[in-house]
């Protein structure tokens, strides 16, 4: 205790030396010669005043010919100016806030996609209130200065205007720092608070006007003189005693925000300095810290929408808690209501809430196109990864059109696995149009004009062939039938990633599909919508584990924080595919009494498959490739025994990498999908 009471005077004695500075050196500059230095500026002082009052006597009784200038000057009347001056500043402000409002209004109406222009906007609202001022303090530094040779008082207009001018931009300061304090150490403001703290900025800074106000004409007749620093001095010394008075009323929020800034083990010191005996006078030393926790929430509140940040974000707070994450104690228990995982299947979704990521109206867009004008672009290709979302805005699109035009026939059809003849191609389609199609295109050309407007829709297309010599010919035939000239059908087609640049590899990407639709990955708003709106439908509380609770932060953000962190992870570990989501939540969840509590998703480790063999990795390849193959369908398309094949098959159903379907079909499982196709890429053994 004596030390800290040692250590908190020897910083005042600092704090003070370092005020009383520039008087001391002026004092001591030349001891012999002071007296006279003193006499001299007194006397300038006395001429000064002697020549205000000449001046206001000149007013009063009639001002000689040809002086008019200086006694106007030297009697100080235009510094009655700064009255209309403040009005015109405070019109030009308001204005020009109302101006940069507008234009923020405009931006945020106009629908922003942007990342960068998002970004933007909040720094716009950001500035606005300084804008205004910051121009009018950098216009007076322009302006030509009034001082004449016999420094009167007169000149001092400009002067006394940027005095003005910081004022208010110090009033506007203080009332922000002093809400960005206690926003940030989680205080509630109610409307008696807010106004007390703007009464508190503006008291503040009214008493600090007037001392910097004589600094000014000090400095400006004395020009750096031993009285302008002796008063300069006071002066700082009277800021330094008014700024610390208050600060002392929210001495608590400043230390809250100041352990957030520190790490935790300076905790303890940070309660013991700022509860000392003279830290009162010590708390202007705090303010830069406080602002260096300001400037990095407003980064990051900058850059908070940006997708390198977010994986980054994540990232890097997934590294920070990796020995918890791989510690087998603090897993979930496995939640067993099935009532509340129903609504996380990744089934089928039309009782589910829907999420629109735009799909859907890029879908309708290029249907509407060849309704209206019945062209010849009739095919429409959809392609993206698997669980991302493709055939449920098929299914989202073909309702829509049902509803809205009854004479529409829509044909929805599962291409069975693996149809890789063109004569089954033909039969299947044939018999959905109530047509024979034994003949191949020329036959729907014929029936074209007795067919009725028809959408097509042909779901996992990738099961129509299998990389093999003559297991193409289902893909051809369906190439045929898309190709035919007819006016009545429009074909939509839905196909795996993978497969798609596959073929495009093998027939070439221009002389397949016209028109085709890469579906982009969901970002993480979407993915974070996906997951709230299917847990508020199931009506449990959630609630997020300490690991993501941040104990540095306000406790009123504190589950905000934790929502934002756990969907940052999420989002990152699902790579934007909303199935994949859907299955972390679940593994990543626990339920209790109505309660579901969210802990760190957790992702596979994919060291061990990047130590299988070639031929491993080659059968692995060939899953990814065609979507689901069985096993006699693996040897053939890898051209590998057996014996191999069905020994990776059961090293990958071990380590949960592929699932084994009803039908014996294998597929790489959604939590591994991302792990294996990047390994598979990084050996060059995928086409996309």
């Amino acid at each position: 205790m004596n030390l800290s009471l040692y250590t908190s005077r020897r910083y005042l004695l600092s704090v003070v030396a370092l005020l009383l500075a520039p008087a001391a050196q002026a004092a001591l500059i030349d001891w012999p010669g002071l007296d006279m230095l003193i006499r001299a500026e007194w006397q300038q002082l006395t001429t000064t005043f002697n020549n205000i009052l000449s001046a206001w006597d000149s007013l009063l009784h009639g001002i000689p010919e040809g002086q008019r200038t200086q006694v106007i000057m030297n009697s100080g009347v235009p510094l009655l100016l700064i009255f209309p001056l403040r009005w015109l500043a405070r019109h030009f402000a308001s204005w020009t806030a109302g101006m940069l409002a507008a234009l923020h209004n405009r931006l945020i109406s106009g629908g922003i996609h942007h990342q960068g222009l998002r970004a933007i906007t909040r720094f716009i609202s950001g500035i606005t209130p300084l804008v205004p001022w910051i121009l009018l303090l950098w216009a007076t530094t322009l302006l030509p200065p009034l001082q004449q040779e016999t420094s009167a008082v007169g000149g001092a207009l400009p002067l006394l205007m940027q005095v003005y001018i910081l004022y208010v931009l110090l009033k506007l300061a203080a009332e922000w720092f002093l809400f960005s304090v206690c926003q940030g150490a989680g205080s509630y403001l109610n409307a008696d608070n807010t106004a007390l703290l703007e009464q508190r900025a503006r008291s503040f800074t009214s008493w600090l006007l007037l001392p910097w106000v004589l600094i000014a004409l000090a400095d400006y007749l004395f020009q750096h003189s031993v009285i302008s620093r002796m008063l300069g001095a006071f002066v700082w010394l009277f800021s330094w005693v008014v700024i610390s008075y208050l600060l002392n009323f929210y001495r608590e929020e400043l230390i809250q925000n100041l352990k957030r800034l520190l790490p935790e083990k300076t905790d303890p010191l940070i309660e013991k300095a700022g509860h000392g005996r003279f830290m009162s006078l010590l708390l202007p030393l705090w303010v830069p810290f406080n602002l260096v926790l300001f400037l990095r929430a407003f980064i990051i509140q900058l850059v908070a929408e940006f997708t390198w940040y977010q994986k980054l974000n994540a990232r890097w707070f997934r590294m920070k808690n990796t020995v918890a994450d791989n510690n087998e104690e603090n897993e979930p228990g496995e939640c067993t209501d099935d009532n509340y995982l129903r609504w996380f299947n990744s089934g089928n979704d039309w009782d589910y809430p829907i999420i629109d990521t735009g799909l859907s109206a890029a879908i309708r867009k290029n249907f509407d196109a060849w309704f209206s004008e019945r062209s010849d672009d009739n095919v429409l290709l959809i392609t993206g990864e698997p669980g991302i979302g493709k055939k449920s805005a098929a299914r989202r699109f073909a309702g829509s059109l049902q509803s809205e035009n009854s004479e529409l026939q829509i044909h929805q059809l599962d291409i069975p696995a693996k149809t890789t003849a063109a004569a089954d191609i033909y039969r299947m389609l044939g018999d959905e149009l109530n047509i024979d199609l034994s003949s191949g295109p020329a036959a729907l050309a014929a029936q074209d004009e007795q067919l009725q407007p028809t959408l097509i829709i042909l779901n996992n297309a990738e099961n129509s062939f299998l990389a093999e010599v003559g297991s193409f010919e289902g893909w051809r035939a369906l190439l045929s039938l898309t190709n035919t000239h007819v006016q009545n059908i429009y074909w939509l087609i839905v196909i795996n990633n993978q497969s798609w640049a596959y073929l495009c590899n093998v027939f070439g990407r221009d002389y397949q599909m016209r028109n085709v639709i890469r579906v982009k990955r969901w970002s993480q708003a979407e993915i974070r919508s996906l997951i709230l709106s299917r847990n508020q439908q199931s009506g449990y509380r959630l609630q997020y584990d300490d690991v993501l609770i941040d104990p540095r932060s306000p406790v009123a953000g504190a589950l905000r924080n934790a929502e934002q962190r756990y969907f940052s992870l999420l989002w990152d570990a699902c790579h934007g595919i909303p199935v994949t989501a859907l299955m972390l939540w679940k593994e990543s969840v626990s339920t209790q009494r109505g309660v579901a509590t969210v802990s760190i998703p957790r992702l596979p480790v994919g060291s061990g498959f990047e130590k299988s063999g070639p031929r491993m990795l080659f059968i692995f390849a060939a899953i990814v490739t065609h979507g689901n193959l069985t096993t006699a369908e693996l040897v053939r398309v890898t051209n590998t025994a057996e014996n191999i094949v069905r020994f990776a098959l059961k090293s990958g159903l071990e380590a949960g990498m592929i699932r084994k379907g009803n039908d014996g079909r294998y597929a790489i499982t959604a939590l591994w999908y991302h792990t294996v196709v990047s390994t598979l890429n990084r050996m060059n053994m995928l086409n996309e």
